[in-house]
């Protein structure tokens, strides 16, 4: 047997290991040779900029930062040298402003850090990556600039202010009686917005223009008022004068003036265009302040109207016209604008006060049924026995004042407003008056008498009772009857008012009526309307706080030059002080209290007082009449 030893196998690997070797040996070779010239470059370009930049055509390569911003400012200056101009197009008129004024700022700072920056920032490969491009391809950088916005709108808005013109409106002046007329001038006003879009372009291109304005024209409100000048001077021709057509002698207004340069502040001229576009003006006088100026004479103008008077006639339950009513009156404003604008241009300078008669419900023609007067629903007596002739007379003459007055429903009665003045004049003789708690010599005395029957009729008549005062002392008039407690004073000398008054609170008229009979020394009064079917309760009087009767050591003896010589006249019966309280309850037809209340009169004493005249000592007690009081 023959035996063979085996034959060695080629070793593959270890020949591609030998054919690999060299290229990465030379790929080797390169990165250390690329490596130390990346080191090497960047030793070089330590704190500079690497080589092949610019910005703006000024090359930074190898520059440190401060020289680079030094080059910069001195080669770059187009914010501050460089022109933008624009152009007012009507006028031609340029107005040059620099980037710089316009907002446009160059930050060197921030565009040197960005070229410093370049190959220094990122990965190692885009490191090496953008300093081989830079070094071998250059890299132009962009300059950062900053634009302030504000401070562009600010200069297109200064600028536009230089060009802005508003509309001036025709116009007239007035002085004198000299009218001069201007002519009206369009507006002009520069589109800030167009400018602001037209010189973005250019200012962030880094280049200069001109940028024409775009200018709109504003037409005014009225462009040439020439064609109300005749209008105008026929309104400010003259005054104007107002008048009433028929006035009332001796109380009315006088005619009024209206001045010319009242009517020029009110004069407004208007201008309308038609579809065509053609314009056409208009003279016309503020109605608003014409208005206001009327209103001042509202007051003087109206007269409230006057009711008829009437009687009850019980047999046919119908009224009898005592006195015919009168028409009010009042200033119609609308009316009398109206008759102005009719007038104005017109040569016809007075223009009469519009007004409008007021008939009062209570009118002449008024039936019972119509107002609501169909019953007696209360009446009151007093007397007055003991009374001097002037008293009585007094009484009688106040009375008549109140005959026959129509009270409208819910309306409040005044004593005063119909009782009117109390002169020697007005029919009253002299008497005596109680005037601070004191019986005096005056005109007019038993007034009083006639509020105080006025006053017990309409307590017992249960209307609310909204003015009263009592006398100062407890007189004897008024023992019978009602009582104390029941009397009313009343005053009027201009400054002071002392007044009675009530309310009608129904939803009819209401007719007062009174009788004087001197044969039965009585004044009744008597209320017409129609009953609500109220119920008034009126309870006995409360006294308190009752002070003693002076004694005759307290009576007061008083010299007066027109007594007859030789007698005494007493004026004031002694009589206690008391505080009276008086309720009175009225009811509802359904028997519900409505009203509840407590009157009170706070009387004072008062002694004995005499009047005595000439050759008369006084205290002569037997010279006093008999006390028929």
């Amino acid at each position: 047997m023959q035996a063979t030893a085996p034959q060695p196998m080629m070793n593959t690997r270890r020949n591609l290991a030998f054919f690999l070797a060299p290229v990465l040996a030379g790929f080797l070779l390169l990165f250390v040779v690329l490596a130390i010239w990346l080191v090497s470059y960047q030793s070089r370009h330590n704190g500079r900029i690497f080589t092949g930049i610019s910005v703006m055509g000024v090359d930074l390569s190898g520059m440190e930062i401060a020289e680079a911003e030094t080059a910069l400012n001195q080669n770059f200056n187009y914010a501050n040298t460089e022109q933008i101009v624009f152009v007012d197009p009507e006028t031609q008129t340029e107005f040059s402003k620099t980037p710089s004024e316009l907002g446009l700022t160059f930050d060197t700072s921030q565009t040197v850090q960005a070229a410093y920056d370049l190959g220094r920032t990122g990965g190692p490969f885009q490191q090496a990556q953008e300093m081989f491009s830079s070094w071998y391809y250059g890299r132009s950088l962009s300059p950062v600039l900053v634009l302030d916005e504000s401070q562009l709108d600010g200069a297109l808005a200064e600028l536009a202010a230089d060009i802005n013109k508003p509309p001036v409106s025709a116009a007239f002046n007035y002085s004198g009686s000299d009218t001069s007329y201007a002519v009206g001038q369009p507006g002009r006003f520069v589109d800030v917005a167009d400018a602001r879009n037209r010189v973005i372009t250019p200012l962030t291109s880094f280049r200069p223009a001109q940028v024409e304005l775009l200018v709109h024209e504003v037409a005014p409100a009225v462009f040439d008022a020439g064609d109300a000048a005749a209008e105008i001077q026929q309104v400010l021709g003259s005054p104007i004068t107002f008048y009433l057509e028929e006035p009332l002698d001796n109380l009315d207004l006088e005619p009024i003036t209206l001045s010319q340069s009242d009517l020029a502040a009110w004069v407004r001229v208007e201008v309308s265009e038609s579809a065509s576009g053609s314009r056409t003006h208009g003279v016309f006088v503020d109605e608003n302040a014409l208005r206001h100026w009327l209103r001042q004479f509202e007051e003087q103008i109206y007269r409230e109207p006057v009711n008829a008077r009437y009687y009850f006639d019980d047999g046919t339950e119908e009224l009898v016209l005592v006195a015919p009513h009168v028409n009010g009156r009042e200033l119609d404003i609308e009316a009398t604008i109206e008759q102005f604008k009719a007038q104005v241009n017109t040569p016809n300078r007075s223009i009469p006060f519009v007004v409008r008669d007021i008939v009062p419900l209570a009118n002449s023609s008024a039936t019972a049924a119509d107002l609501g007067i169909t019953e007696l629903i209360t009446e009151t007596t007093t007397w007055f026995s003991g009374s001097s002739d002037a008293r009585k007379h007094n009484i009688a003459t106040a009375a008549a004042n109140f005959y026959g007055i129509v009270v409208a429903p819910y309306e409040e009665f005044s004593f005063n407003k119909y009782l009117g003045s109390i002169t020697e004049a007005d029919g009253y003789t002299e008497g005596l008056i109680i005037v601070g708690g004191l019986t005096i010599p005056g005109v007019g005395g038993g007034v009083c008498q006639v509020s105080t029957t006025l006053y017990q009729t309409a307590f017992f008549a249960g209307f609310p009772i909204t003015e009263r005062l009592p006398h100062g002392y407890m007189l004897g008039y008024y023992r019978d009857g009602a009582g104390h407690g029941m009397d009313a004073t009343v005053y009027n000398d201009g400054n002071i008012n002392i007044d009675m008054k009530f309310i009608n609170n129904t939803p009819y008229h209401l007719l007062i009526e009174n009788y004087f009979s001197e044969e039965n020394q009585a004044l009744t009064f008597k209320f017409y309307s129609t009953s609500m079917g109220r119920t008034v309760v009126k309870e006995d009087p409360v006294f308190a706080n009752v002070t003693e009767v002076p004694g005759p050591e307290q009576d007061r003896w008083e010299y007066v030059e027109s007594v007859e010589p030789g007698t005494v006249e007493k004026i004031d019966w002694a009589t206690e002080g008391a505080d009276v309280s008086i309720r009175r309850l009225v009811y509802n037809a359904d028997g519900q209290i409505i009203e509840d209340r407590t009157f009170v009169s706070n009387y004072i004493p008062v002694p004995n007082v005499f009047h005595y005249g000439p050759d008369v000592e006084p205290y002569s007690y037997d010279l006093v009449p008999e006390d028929d009081h």
